[in-house]
């Protein structure tokens, strides 16, 4: 995972990493916990998620939305082969980029009262974007995150 930050920020204002050294920690840490990964993540890049890439997108940009208590908006727009999804929202921030780089670990829950804090629920959501590009990027007004497949091998 990549940073995007604007001049301005400096720094590493999302966490991310904190959050590189414990995936790789926790990689070297268990074997095990490291194929659980790799296999979640190819599920998804061999199609669990394709069909509904726009759906996860837009139950993303929902929840977004809710968390700013401002109406919704979505667009979409396809070119040259990059599809741009822009939405109005909470802000990009470290919590945010930390659900955005986890598998199936959503903290999304009922509130108690019989609502649904959130749209989604089994964690995949972002993910989705795995099925249709190897670097994946968030960006917003503060800044923003990359992933990338490549960057990742050669870490290794």
């Amino acid at each position: 995972m990549s940073m995007l930050v604007q001049p301005s920020a400096g720094g590493d204002p999302f966490g991310t990493a904190r959050l590189r050294r414990g995936v790789l920690d926790a990689w070297a840490t268990s074997p095990a916990r490291f194929r659980e990964d790799a296999n979640a993540e190819e599920d998804l890049v061999l199609g669990g998620y394709r069909d509904r890439l726009v759906v996860e997108l837009a139950q993303n940009a929902a929840d977004a939305a809710a968390r700013a208590g401002v109406p919704g908006r979505l667009r979409l727009t396809l070119r040259d082969g990059v599809l741009v999804a822009a939405n109005t929202g909470a802000p990009l921030d470290a919590t945010g980029v930390e659900s955005l780089s986890t598998l199936r670990a959503s903290a999304k829950r009922d509130t108690g009262d019989g609502r649904v804090a959130s749209v989604g629920r089994f964690g995949v959501g972002f993910a989705a974007v795995l099925a249709v590009t190897d670097e994946p990027a968030v960006v917003g007004r503060h800044g923003g995150v990359r992933w990338s497949l490549a960057e990742a091998r050669n870490l290794a």
